[in-house]
């Protein structure tokens, strides 16, 4: 892990950011310390960034089959130069299985209709499809550990 990407994690998320905090460099995921409820299910964040996005998955294991993780939740956010801003966040209405592939979908929906948004506030028009691919561009950076990305 490099010095630029950890000074990351500490200005972007500085509540994850104590000794409790591990790095799984296979999924380029920073861990929080898991939480296990009386029934026996553990609960943990897991983080990835980019130097302009971090994606905050909310991970649980257990109470089914052999154990499976569980999304709970992805939540999108940006850096605006001082302080982590909120992009967006999702919750399943049910529970659902975690897959990488479910987790970047929903982070990359999470971001375009944000970018959306933003443009129609400013009485701009992109393409659609420009905006899905700067979106899916800007979650595969923060999936692959890409510290710069140009625009």
């Amino acid at each position: 892990m490099n010095g630029t990407l950890s000074n990351l994690v500490n200005q972007m998320l500085p509540v994850a950011s104590s000794s409790n905090l591990s790095y799984n460099a296979s999924r380029n995921m920073y861990l929080t310390q898991g939480y296990t409820s009386g029934m026996g299910h553990t609960y943990f964040q897991g983080i990835q960034l980019s130097d302009r996005v971090a994606v905050v998955y909310n991970v649980g294991r257990g109470g089914y089959g052999s154990n499976p993780l569980f999304l709970n939740g992805v939540t999108v956010y940006c850096f605006d130069g001082k302080d982590k801003k909120l992009i967006g966040s999702w919750s399943p209405a049910y529970w659902e299985f975690y897959t990488d592939s479910l987790a970047r979908r929903v982070a990359s929906e999470l971001l375009f209709n944000y970018l959306q948004s933003q443009v129609k506030l400013q009485g701009s028009v992109i393409d659609t499809s420009v905006l899905k691919d700067f979106a899916d561009a800007q979650i595969k950076a923060a999936v692959e550990g890409q510290t710069k990305l140009i625009a």
